[in-house]
């Protein structure tokens, strides 16, 4: 019997120490990728400086604007040289501040093409793919939004009835939003058997996140726009024929 359970346990130590060793090569693998991660971020921050000083003598605008475009696919911002990081402060406020500066440096390129307003969790992923491996928590980024409005950098936090936060752009215009979402729901429906549009179409549509198309299609309806439809299919909304005519 206790050879059993020697046996038994020279087993179990035995698959310990190979779980160590699996452990040990994974964290040696991603010591690895973090290291190359890091040569890409030097190197993308070399060509980036590099396009500066030539300014537009050998590099045209198009071209310019391409390559910026692919170091924002790759989660690179050329803006972005000193990163902020909680270790360089003595207190969070001060923190949380020059954080605001870089996240209003990030969304915006991409809140001029969304009709200024952006998801928060849109801004999360935005920012933190900015950042490379310096990420920040969720609520680094809540904090730092609300010090957006009140440095005066063009955008501000806002919060809608659904729960839905977003950042707003200063000349951010809801009813402008509203007409649009409208027109989409009007082309969507001309059919007279068409099930509605839902937040998924929306979303594919505009090229938007579905939180967002929904709350788009909300604020329709809270203006009388558009009413709903719920059934075992989902939530489609349609044009309001009463207000129409």
């Amino acid at each position: 019997m206790s050879h059993g359970i020697a046996g038994i346990e020279r087993k179990i130590k035995q698959q310990q120490a190979e779980t160590d060793k699996n452990i040990n090569e994974a964290f040696q693998d991603l010591s690895r990728l973090m290291e190359k991660a890091s040569d890409m971020a030097r190197l993308a921050q070399g060509m980036v400086q590099r396009l500066k000083e030539k300014g537009n003598k050998e590099i045209s605008q198009d071209e310019t604007v391409l390559f910026k475009s692919y170091l924002l696919n790759l989660g690179i911002n050329e803006g972005l040289e000193d990163l902020v990081t909680r270790e360089k402060y003595a207190n969070d406020s001060h923190y949380y501040r020059d954080l605001g500066k870089q996240v209003a440096l990030v969304i915006k390129p991409m809140i001029e093409k969304s009709d200024g307003i952006m998801a928060l969790t849109d801004v999360f992923c935005a920012v933190n793919r900015s950042r490379g491996l310096d990420l920040i928590s969720s609520e680094d980024l809540l904090n730092a939004c609300y010090t957006l409005k009140n440095q005066k950098l063009g955008y501000s936090l806002f919060k809608y009835d659904s729960g839905l936060m977003v950042i707003q752009a200063d000349n951010f215009n809801q009813e402008n939003l509203n007409k649009e979402t409208l027109k989409v729901i009007e082309e969507t429906c001309s059919d007279t058997v068409s099930p509605g549009l839902t937040a998924h179409q929306l979303a594919l549509r505009l090229g938007i996140s579905l939180s967002l198309a929904r709350q788009r299609l909300l604020n329709c309806e809270n203006q009388g726009f558009a009413c709903r439809d719920e059934s075992i299919q989902g939530l489609a909304f349609f044009p309001n024929k009463f207000l129409c005519q």
